[in-house]
């Protein structure tokens, strides 16, 4: 008998045709079983395995099942699992930190020069008849500008070699795990960053949502940031403190800011941050193109189908499962 894989949200057919070849597939929104992501948890107690997108997996599911042997991550950052419950009932936690990273990268400095040269509130001028406007909309020139990238990952170090070979950006860096002796990027890296950020024109935020990383950008870190500066966050929404943002951004704290994800999400059409014409809000998009969707699918499948076959997947979140084992 087949081993029997829950599938909450759609993924890239690639990575349902992997499955399918070695596992049965539990889909209920593809038997036209209608819901939203809670109504199908009932699912999660009958599977061996899971593979995620935005549905939570949390300490109370991991007690309620005794089939479970893998979740798989579409994706990179793992806040809607609890990776301590699963490692304490030994559950690997795959997830695919390469596969979104181009995107993101590329995304990061798209809407860095966006914000740059206010193409955002030049665009509406000119759907609204104010093309009058124009010089309203004066940009700056990135060369020779400070970057301080937050996290020097997979995508963090591509934002930096990006800004600093394509545009000739001088790059800062903090990322309490990087080893200074061992790095060759293009990143100058700070002890701490608080030293950082006074010294930066944009900052981008790369890091994932942990106890020690929510609110790391909150009223005090941007008080310290020049009010000409530029704030990203492509990373996750509790990373920065919104309402701080917003306020930020009404006062000419700082110049812009450019938000892909929020602390809540959807975020409500009446948040503050909508009435701003100093912020450029995407639907968490950053990573959204079918080569990188594609690419999750099959890497998060691919963890799937080696845990379940006995073997070690290459990219385990909570490595340490193995090493109990």
């Amino acid at each position: 008998m087949k081993p029997v894989v829950f599938l909450p949200e759609l993924i890239a057919p690639a990575g349902m045709d992997l499955l399918r070849e070695h596992c049965e597939l539990l889909v209920p929104w593809e038997q036209g079983e209608k819901g939203n992501l809670e109504s199908y948890r009932k699912y999660l107690y009958e599977a061996d395995a899971v593979l995620v997108r935005l549905f939570k997996v949390t300490a109370e599911d991991l007690e309620k099942t005794s089939r479970l042997k893998v979740i798989a991550k579409h994706g990179v950052g793992v806040d809607n699992i609890d990776t301590a419950a699963a490692t304490a009932k030994g559950i690997p936690v795959v997830h695919t930190p390469l596969a979104p990273a181009l995107p993101v990268i590329e995304f990061t400095i798209g809407v860095m020069l966006a914000l740059g040269r206010k193409i955002g509130p030049a665009d509406a001028a000119v759907r609204g008849g104010r093309y009058g406007d124009r010089l309203k909309f004066m940009g700056i020139e990135f060369r020779g500008k400070t970057l301080g990238v937050v996290g020097l990952g997979e995508i963090g170090g591509g934002v930096a070699r990006a800004a600093s070979a394509g545009l000739g950006m001088k790059v800062l860096a903090y990322d309490a795990f990087v080893d200074k002796a061992k790095y060759d990027g293009p990143a100058t890296i700070e002890d701490s960053l608080d030293e950082m950020l006074p010294k930066v024109d944009v900052l981008t935020l790369h890091v994932p949502l942990t106890s020690g990383t929510h609110h790391l950008i909150n009223a005090e870190r941007l008080s310290m940031l020049k009010p000409g500066c530029l704030l990203i966050n492509a990373a996750r929404g509790p990373v920065v403190d919104q309402a701080a943002v917003a306020e930020a951004l009404r006062s000419g704290g700082i110049a812009g800011a450019a938000l892909d994800v929020f602390e809540q999400e959807p975020l409500p059409a009446d948040s503050p941050l909508c009435a701003l014409e100093n912020v450029i809000l995407t639907p968490h998009i950053a990573s959204a193109t079918p080569d990188a969707m594609e690419r999750m699918a099959l890497g998060a499948a691919q963890g799937v189908v080696d845990v379940l076959a006995g073997r070690r997947p290459q990219w385990v979140y909570n490595r340490e499962v193995f090493k109990t084992a």
